[in-house]
Formats: structure tokens, C-alpha cells, sequence
């Protein structure tokens, strides 16, 4: 179980960190700027590297290996999170500076989570056992990390201050890249596996690139799901990166605010995670898979605009989370058996980096809309764009798609050793 063992930890210390990252730097503009404009230009900056670096580096994760990117670019995810507050407190961080490394943090972050995800199979192969159990661990420890990352940066930047939880993300990057190392073997990628030669070993990077494209592109139901989580994970990111923030400190809630809602919602989507390991199986995949969607995003963005107490607004995230905690599992599901076995990485980079695409471009728009009409009327706007983002595909033909198949993973193991 070492490189289970390896992967799972790996990914704690990464996930985290990003976590840490999301409430530190723009809690950090924030109180540097006080402009939500600012706000929303730091993830335009952050995001869109973060997208473009997972779409194109899909090509690089199936010739270079996974293990051999993660712990590069996690390197360099740490050596830029330092250099913000170092710069900052010599007084030598002017705001295109400050622009320019989080571009770098989102270059490095993007292949760094792509680079883990698309191990889960190679790891459960090296270890002999299924590729469930891989991704259910580190699916649990992704949802683990929503929960314990807002609650520590809450309370990191209360305590100490927003440059100190930027230390303690590049403390864990650091963590990351060494864990990866010693852990995992260097030929993880290929250990035990009888390949026959390689049907593009003789294609370019463009080729090899267009190939995954088209693997994601052609297939309706993929193409559908694409779409939908994209316009979803702009909801998503602006509520989180922008809205929260602003919410909490208005409201006075401080630091402490943003990492309590967001722990709700991380910790309840833990025990929603588990109940779909327990019980999913059991369910219909289409209409729970809807349902999950539904009730995990609007409510929580609509309780942000109405004057409700705070504990009221931890229930509705909680309850928000533990559906949201059964969307992920369906998700990779389907990803995993829709997609050609040998273009795990492309595949699974490409479906991150689109997913996410919209968020960076809308997040400047959606500062100046905050700054221009407030919090409320852009919170109501983007609660009705959700839920019409989940309900349009709910009776078209690509949802049949989402529909289990005959052969379950337990009777196939052919499957599990993607």
C-alpha cells in the first residue's frame, strides 16, 4: 500500500494548501486594496493559468509522467507562494507583480491536481489493488481538505495574518513534492504493466493533444457534463473567491466567518462522499446526479443575499455540502468509463481545465457587478443561472448517457486496471 499510501498523503498536503490559498490571497487583496475590481483581477490571473496549464499539459502527463510533473510544478508552486509575502513585507510588491505570481501559483497548481487525479489508476495497479479503493481515498481526502482548509486559513489569517497562511500553503507544497518522491517509485507510471508499443509514439504534441480534445468533444454525453459543470464552477468560484469574502466582512464576520460557512459545506460534503461509496451503487446515477446538483448550489448562493443569521447560513451550506458530496464520485464515475484507457491524462486534465475555463473570465466582470449593483442582485442572478445550467440538460439525450451500465466495476476487473 506504499504508493497508495503516497498519493493519498501527497494529495492531502497539496489540496490543502490550494484551500489555503483560496481564502489567504484574496482575503489578502482585500485588506491591501479593498477592491473587489482587484478582487476579481487576481482570479482572472490565478484561474485562467490554472485552466490553460490543465488543458495543454494533458500531452506531457501520458509522455513525461505524472509523478515527474507533480513534483516539479509543486516545487514551484512552493518557491512562488513564498516570494508574495517576502515581497510584500520588503515593500516591493506592486499590484502587476503581485498579478504576475499568481499567474505562476496557477501555472504550477493546475498540472500539480491534474498530475495526482490521473495517477489514481497507475497507483492502484502498482499497489495490486482496485482503482475504487484509490479514488475513493482520495476523493475522501479531497472533500477532507474543502473542510479543514477554509477552517485553518479562517484561522490562521485571524491569528496571524494572511502572509503567514501563504507561508504555511508553501510549506505544504514543499511537503507535497517530497512525499511524492520518496513514496512513489520513479517508473510508477509503467511498474507492472505489460504495454504493447505505443500507437502514437510517433505523433507530435498538437497530435497527441487534438486526440484528447476530440475523445472529450465527440462523445455527447461528455461534452454535455463539460459544459454544465463550467458554467456551474463559475457560480462556484465567484461565490467562494469573491462573494464570501465580501459577505463576511461586511457582515463582520472577519476571517473566522468565511472558514466556518466553507468548513460546513466541506464537512458535510465528506459524509455525503461516504454515503455514495455506502449506498451509491443503489441509486438511480441520472436523477440522483441532478438532484445532487440542484440542491447543492442554488440554495447556499441564495442564503448569502437574504438577511439571514449565521447559523442559519452554516445549515444551508451543510445541507448544500452533503449533496454536493455525492456529485464528485457519479462524476469521475462516468469520466473513467466513457473515456479510452490510454488517454487518462489528456482526458482527465481536459475535463478540469474546461470545467473551469469560464470562472476566470467572468470573475472581473463579476467584481465590477458586485462593486457597481452589490452583493445581493449578483448573488439572486447567479442562483437563476445555475439552476437553469442543471435543469436545461435534465431531459435532453446526452443525459441518457449518464445512466449506469450492464457490467458494474465488481464484475469487470478489466476496468479497474485502467
Amino acid at each position: 500500500m506504499r504508493p497508495v499510501t503516497g498519493l493519498v498523503a501527497a494529495q492531502a498536503c497539496a489540496y490543502i494548501g490550494t484551500r489555503l490559498a483560496m481564502i489567504a490571497i484574496p482575503w489578502f487583496v482585500l485588506e491591501t486594496t479593498g477592491s473587489p475590481a482587484h478582487m476579481g483581477l487576481v482570479t482572472l490571473f490565478e484561474m485562467g493559468a490554472y485552466t490553460l496549464a490543465r488543458l495543454f499539459v494533458g500531452p506531457v502527463l501520458d509522455r513525461v509522467g505524472q509523478r515527474a510533473v507533480s513534483i516539479r510544478v509543486d516545487l514551484l508552486a512552493a518557491l512562488t507562494l513564498v516570494t508574495v509575502p517576502v515581497l510584500f513585507t520588503a515593500g516591493l510588491l506592486p499590484f502587476p507583480v503581485l498579478l504576475a505570481l499568481v499567474t505562476v501559483i496557477g501555472l504550477a497548481t493546475g498540472p500539480s491536481e491534474a498530475a495526482k487525479v490521473s495517477l489514481a489508476p497507475f497507483v492502484a495497479r502498482a499497489a495490486g489493488v482496485r482503482v475504487e479503493r484509490v479514488t475513493g481515498l482520495t476523493g475522501t481526502v479531497d472533500r477532507l481538505s474543502t473542510t479543514v482548509g477554509p477552517i485553518a486559513a479562517g484561522a490562521v489569517i485571524a491569528a496571524l495574518g494572511a502572509l503567514t497562511a501563504l507561508y504555511l500553503n508553501a510549506a505544504l507544497m514543499l511537503a507535497a513534492a517530497g512525499i511524492m518522491a520518496v513514496m512513489l517509485r520513479r517508473d510508477t507510471e509503467t511498474a507492472g504493466h505489460a504495454e504493447g508499443p505505443d500507437p502514437e509514439a510517433d505523433h507530435g504534441y498538437l497530435t497527441r493533444l487534438h486526440v484528447g480534445w476530440r475523445a472529450i468533444w465527440d462523445d455527447l454525453p461528455l461534452r454535455t457534463l463539460t459544459t454544465m459543470i463550467l458554467v456551474t464552477n463559475v457560480v462556484d468560484v465567484a461565490v467562494m473567491s469573491l462573494v464570501l469574502p465580501i459577505w463576511a466582512h461586511e457582515g463582520g464576520w472577519g476571517p473566522e466567518g468565511v472558514g466556518l460557512v466553507a468548513g460546513a459545506l466541506g464537512g458535510a460534503s465528506v459524509l455525503g462522499s461516504l454515503v455514495a461509496a455506502w449506498i451509491g451503487h443503489s441509486l438511480p446515477r441520472r436523477a440522483t446526479f441532478f438532484v445532487a446538483l440542484a440542491v447543492a448550489g442554488p440554495p447556499r448562493v441564495l442564503v448569502l443575499a437574504l438577511d439571514v443569521p449565521l447559523w442559519g447560513v452554516l445549515v444551508v451550506w451543510g445541507v448544500s455540502g452533503l449533496f454536493g458530496g455525492v456529485i464528485n464520485p457519479i462524476l469521475s464515475a462516468l469520466i473513467f468509463e466513457r473515456l479510452p484507457a490510454n488517454m487518462v491524462g489528456r482526458g482527465v486534465s481536459m475535463v478540469g481545465a474546461l470545467t473551469r475555463v469560464g470562472a476566470p473570465i467572468a470573475a472581473p466582470g463579476i467584481g465590477v457587478a458586485i462593486g457597481a449593483l452589490g452583493v445581493a442582485p449578483v448573488l439572486m442572478a447567479g442562483a437563476a443561472v445555475y439552476l437553469a445550467a442543471v435543469l436545461l440538460p435534465v431531459f435532453g439525450r446526452s443525459a441518457q448517457g449518464l445512466t449506469r451500465p450492464p457490467e458494474e466495476p465488481e464484475t469487470a476487473p478489466e476496468r479497474a486496471s485502467l
